[in-house]
């Protein structure tokens, strides 16, 4: 009988044994697996969050290159690099869009570097209107408001990118 006995005490050590050891690992793995959850929605967030400034960042500057090749234009022929202003005008539309997608996609930290950005982008397109409805090309007072603009927006661009490293903890490393 006591061999018996010591069985049916072993069986039940190793059933209760084989419960725990089922029960911790369904723990550790469910840890585990919350873990690396976590882990995928941060880096998809700031992968979303990359595009999204990019995206700000392209559409500015593709407006801005724009924006000085209908300049360069209007130097060889009025009527042609009025016509490429016009064009040039179209893209402020995307630089609104992208920096819209910036203020959504947030964090609020990086929103007044975006506005701040399109805002600058802006006065200098305003900045060159009077070449647009054909004020003279070497007007000075034109000319220096124009270049204080895209000094402007050379300033706003190194602040919202400075900004969207610190984000995106690209600068900090």
């Amino acid at each position: 009988m006591d061999q018996g006995l010591a069985a049916v005490f072993g069986a039940a050590v190793g059933v209760i044994g084989s419960v725990m050891t089922g029960v911790l690992t369904r723990a550790a793995t469910r840890a585990q697996l919350k873990t690396q959850l976590q882990a995928d929605l941060l880096r998809w967030k700031r992968e979303v969050r990359r595009e999204t400034y990019l995206g700000l960042l392209n559409s500015v500057r593709a407006a801005r290159g724009a924006l000085a090749a209908s300049l360069d234009d209007l130097h060889v022929s009025r009527q042609e690099g009025q016509q490429n202003m016009t064009e040039a005008w179209r893209l402020q539309a995307s630089v609104e869009s992208a920096s819209a997608a910036v203020q959504l996609e947030g964090p609020a930290e990086i929103a007044a570097p975006a506005a701040n950005l399109a805002e600058a982008l802006f006065a200098t397109f305003k900045s060159a209107y009077p070449w647009r409805e054909g004020a003279a090309l070497d007007e000075p007072d034109l000319i220096a408001a124009y270049r204080r603009a895209c000094h402007a927006l050379e300033s706003a661009e190194k602040t919202f990118i400075a900004s969207a490293q610190r984000q995106l903890d690209v600068g900090n490393s």
